[in-house]
């Protein structure tokens, strides 16, 4: 179920929250921003290097799909290869 929703929303919810924190960040708020980047990095390297290389794709396009969209585009991909 989690992994359905995760596949039909997940990436315009992460294009929201880009678009909410970047407006914070106009507004010189710029913390909710430099979190979610620090964490999608954080996730690159701890999940999303991996996933990326099992399923033939570059370092650089791994890290900016994770920067872009989080979780949202490996978990699919982790749940496929793990089946």
């Amino acid at each position: 179920m989690f992994l359905k929703i995760t596949k039909q929303y997940g990436k315009p919810i992460c294009v929201a929250l880009y678009a909410g924190f970047a407006a914070l960040a106009a507004k010189k708020k710029l913390l909710p921003l430099l979190i979610l980047l620090a964490l999608h990095t954080f996730e690159y390297f701890h999940v999303g290097r991996k996933v990326a290389k099992e399923n033939g794709l570059s370092k650089i396009e791994g890290l900016a799909k994770c920067l872009a969209f989080g979780f949202t585009w490996w978990l699919p991909l982790q749940k496929r290869s793990a089946s």
